[in-house]
């Protein structure tokens, strides 16, 4: 049972890589198959062993390629992000959730500063007014990107 990728006929029908149990068939005229099911549509790509997802909702493109078995998929390479702990890629979400967490006790550490500050200064309120937006920003862009 081969593992690596084989190429892929338009003239042969495959399973759907969707799970639906459906058939992809050549879509006439076309180097692409559409889903007799889920009527999905996938395009063959310039290698002839790969095919990729039109019309998807995910940030990435969803490829497969078929090990003459199943169809598999090709991990996109997702870029790194600058956090607080260094480059880290999309797929470490835990790191993310930590960050959030240590952005949480970092407020209730320098709870007892603001009460100080804020009789002492109005201006102060705007200030911590904004610094909480731009947390609560960082940690929801932190979220939808350990969604995706």
């Amino acid at each position: 049972m081969p593992h690596h990728p084989q190429k892929i006929y338009l003239n042969q029908d495959y399973p759907c890589p969707c799970r639906c149990r459906g058939l992809l068939q050549q879509i006439v005229l076309t180097e692409a198959f559409g889903c007799n099911r889920c009527q999905r549509i996938f395009v063959l790509q310039s290698d002839g062993c790969s095919i990729e997802e039109l019309a998807t909702n995910y940030v990435y493109p969803r490829r497969y390629t078929w090990n003459a078995t199943r169809w598999q998929v090709i991990r996109p390479c997702s870029p790194s992000i600058l956090t607080f702990g260094g480059f880290v890629r999309p797929q470490d979400g835990w790191i993310f959730w930590l960050q959030g967490l240590g952005l949480v006790a970092l407020l209730l550490l320098l709870s007892p500063l603001y009460r100080r500050l804020a009789a002492a200064s109005p201006i102060f309120n705007l200030g911590l007014a904004i610094a909480i937006a731009t947390i609560v920003l960082i940690v929801t862009t932190l979220w939808l990107f350990n969604q995706g």
